[in-house]
């Protein structure tokens, strides 16, 4: 796949925002055939570059600042149980996700009571939130698997969407974790959840997405991912939020200022979602054309001047994918290393770049290391300081 370019908007592209409506609406970089599922990885390198592909047309709307995926294909998109996007297998991961329920735990007093997480992954967080606060938990998502982890008492799974479907479930928090995102339509998706029967006035949801934010302004270029519809800015989601019948209780970041979260009940009068003024945010997408070429074109460089079979990145999910399917000459490079050990042996979409362990560096001759997430580079230079490696690293 090329790097991105600056394409002008297809006529079939979604010409009004999915939050408020608006056509007011700014074109941005654009790239075509990104893999559709960065975290749906394959068995085999021939599949794996035969993986389906879709077109991502970066979007923002200037009034309510949210950025989107005009050129987003519902029809491409299938979460199975080989959508592997778990993250509790990094320590720096894990410490994030004990400060997180320990506090959520503490704030509205868990102990006891039933808390449903809708798209629960592999359920590891919904796992620790309930051993954590003592509730009872239940856990929403295709793509969970049986015998990941330990078992806990009072926590279930269905593999299933949460929905009208189940309303005899009567649940007193809900956690909704890197889901909207992936909605193609996120108020109405935040309005069947209001509306669900078993949720009552003093339901608290707990939301968390990606952060926009983060993304322009720190130039996070490689979460420009296609199962991502939508990337929130803090007003895009308090409008998103507010639009669908909630209050809001808390909002903030997180995770290094990579999350934004809110807290939320529902309200008890109805809300049409206020615009609002995307003056300082209009610039940062003014400049974000720009930007993303020159970084695209720095590391494209960068690979040149290397042996790219000594070269690895490190980091497995949707990052890296990225990295490997938009820098030229990525598709060169020798591997892609993952903690995580369901990624181990498998093959990223596109490229078709081996996905291997840690470990396997030992008998590699690595000069450059290429970490996805400034975030993990204390783990991972520690990591590789233990296999004895010597090599460059870099945080792309």
């Amino acid at each position: 796949m090329q790097a991105a370019e600056a394409i002008a908007p297809l006529d079939a592209e979604r010409d009004d925002c999915p939050v408020c409506g608006s056509r007011d609406l700014m074109h941005s970089v654009a790239s075509d055939a990104v893999p559709a599922l960065c975290n749906a990885l394959h068995p085999d390198a021939t599949s794996a570059r035969a993986a389906n592909t879709g077109r991502f047309a970066t979007t923002f709307c200037r009034h309510c600042t949210h950025v989107f995926n005009a050129a987003f294909d519902e029809d491409r998109i299938g979460y199975t149980q080989s959508y592997e996007n778990s993250l509790h297998y990094s320590p720096r991961f894990v410490a994030f996700v004990e400060d997180l329920t320990q506090r959520l735990s503490d704030t509205y007093a868990l102990a006891g009571k039933t808390v449903v997480d809708i798209g629960c992954g592999k359920g590891d967080f919904l796992k620790r939130l309930c051993a954590i606060s003592g509730a009872t938990g239940i856990g929403f998502d295709k793509s969970f698997e049986q015998n990941r982890g330990d078992d806990i008492p009072g926590v279930r799974f269905v593999n299933d969407w949460f929905g009208d479907d189940y309303p005899d479930l009567k649940p007193d928090f809900i956690s909704c974790r890197h889901v909207v995102e992936h909605i193609a339509e996120p108020v109405r998706f935040l309005r069947g959840l209001r509306s669900h029967p078993g949720v009552g006035p003093d339901t608290v949801f707990y939301f968390e997405v990606p952060n926009a934010l983060y993304t322009l302004r720190d130039l996070g270029i490689w979460d420009l991912i296609y199962e991502h519809v939508s990337y929130f800015t803090p007003l895009s989601l308090r409008a998103a939020c507010e639009a669908a019948g909630f209050d809001i209780l808390d909002a903030g970041t997180s995770f290094g200022e990579q999350y934004l979260y809110v807290e939320v009940k529902p309200s008890a009068t109805p809300r049409t979602g206020a615009l609002v003024d995307g003056g300082k945010i209009t610039t940062l997408v003014d400049d974000f054309d720009r930007s993303y070429r020159d970084k695209v074109a720095h590391w494209r460089n960068y690979l040149a001047e290397r042996d790219p079979q000594m070269t690895v990145i490190w980091g497995g999910g949707s990052k890296g994918i990225t990295f490997v399917n938009t820098v030229p000459g990525a598709e060169r490079i020798r591997a892609i290393i993952d903690v995580n050990p369901h990624k181990q042996g498998r093959f990223a979409p596109g490229t078709g770049t081996p996905v291997l362990s840690p470990e396997a560096l030992r008998d590699m001759p690595i000069q450059s290391i290429i970490i996805m997430n400034p975030l993990y580079r204390g783990e991972i230079e520690a990591s590789a300081r233990a296999l004895g490696l010597s090599a460059d690293v870099q945080v792309a």
